[in-house]
Order: structure tokens, then sequence, then C-alpha cells
């Protein structure tokens, strides 16, 4: 099995901007991603991405998983681009600067005096989730913070409310979620399905609230037309 690769480069302590590299590589075809990267490692000086959790894309779409080479040729062909999940975040090739995006939630974080450090830092296990999607973290507080908030919601349930309300704001809240099975390989429509369960949760505990709003609203629009 044959692959023409671009593969991103970058290293952020040396680098201005991104570059690209060009590889051919021959390689079994009963062999897994895993294979393949570790031999594009062996071919590029200084290298590195996730060897855990992978969290790049390739041809444009999120991988996570360790695929076989044969699904991952029957879907992008003998030619790859392997890009960082987000090049804003790059730290070093496909190594994502989680620290820099755990500092960029830190202000929202912080707002729950009740968390300790150790459960602010159990957010960086969710944070390639958050790169998935094409929306700004500025715009939309992201899949990964979502799915971290509804968890830290279990663990500590009296707060719970306080958690979940924090990812319903319209400007930036889970409403902003767009759908992110096709920007998977393999497709995945695990985070969209845990979104909208969230979504439907939260929907459905706002609804005596929005309820008594409506039930005010109607009361004054009485009171106005008596004058």
């Amino acid at each position: 099995m044959r692959f023409e690769i671009k593969i991103f480069r970058f290293c952020a302590r040396s680098d201005y901007n991104e570059y690209y590299q060009n590889l051919n590589i021959e390689i079994a075809d009963d062999l897994s991603l895993k294979d393949l990267m570790e031999q594009i490692k062996n071919s590029l000086h200084n290298f590195a991405y996730d060897e855990q959790s992978f969290g790049f894309r390739i041809n444009g779409k999120a991988v996570f998983s360790n695929v076989k080479l044969v699904d991952l040729k029957a879907e992008f062909g003998e030619n790859l681009e392997i890009s960082s999940l987000c090049s804003k975040y790059a730290l070093k090739d496909l190594l994502i600067n989680k620290d820099e995006i755990l500092n960029l939630y830190a202000p929202k974080l912080d707002k729950f005096p009740f968390l300790n450090a150790e459960s602010k830092a159990e957010f960086k296990k969710y944070i390639l989730i958050n790169l998935i999607s094409p929306l700004s973290l500025d715009d939309y507080v992201g899949d990964g913070y979502a799915s971290y908030i509804k968890w830290m919601s279990l663990h500590y349930a009296d707060y719970a409310d306080i958690l979940l309300s924090s990812i319903m704001q319209f400007e930036d809240g889970i409403i902003n979620h767009i759908q992110t099975a096709d920007l998977i390989f393999p497709r995945d429509c695990s985070i969209d399905d845990e979104i909208k369960s969230l979504q439907k949760e939260l929907f459905n505990s706002a609804l005596p609230y929005i309820a008594k709003l409506k039930k005010e609203n109607a009361k004054k629009y009485r009171h106005t037309k008596d004058f």
C-alpha cells in the first residue's frame, strides 16, 4: 500500500508559520494508522503527535482512533493531508497546546469556587473534543466543555444547577452546537447525541421558569390594556 502524504509541521517555540512536508510511504496493507504515524515519525526529524488520543485531521476530518489502513484508503484514497486539529493552538506539529486552552477557560472555571484544582485540570481530557467544530471558542463554549460541565454536575450534585446554567447562555451556550458526526472519521454520532441530550435536559428543566415568565408577562399585558 502506498500513500502520498502532506504532513503539518510547526513548533511554537521556533516557528513563525506552519508548513507542510511531503512524504511517499510504502506500508503493508494489514497495518493501522498507528503504524503509519510511527513510520512518519521515523522519517521526519523531531516529529511529534499524540500517540494515545491521535487528535489530528486527515483530509479535514478529525481522527481519534487507530483505524485500519484499508479503511483509511477506502475513505480518502492514496493522497493524505495530515494536519493539526486546530493550527491556532498547535504546540509541536500535531500536538495541541492544552495548557493554553485551559488558561483560556480559567475565567469560566474560576466562577465555580467549589471546583478544586484537580477537577479543573480534568477539563484537559475534553479539550480535543472542543476543536472538532469549526466554531470559534470565542463564540461557543465547545462540545468538550459542555460534556465536562455535565460530568462535573454529577460529581458536584449540590451545585449542578449552577454548573449547567453556565452553558445555557444564548451568546455562547450549547444552543449554538452544530453537528460534528460528519466531521469525524470514522463517522461518530456520540458527541451530537450527548449534546442533544443535554440540550433537552436543560430545556425541560427551564420550562417552569419559562412558564413563570409567560405568566408574569401576560399579567403585565392585561394591566397595560386597562389604561
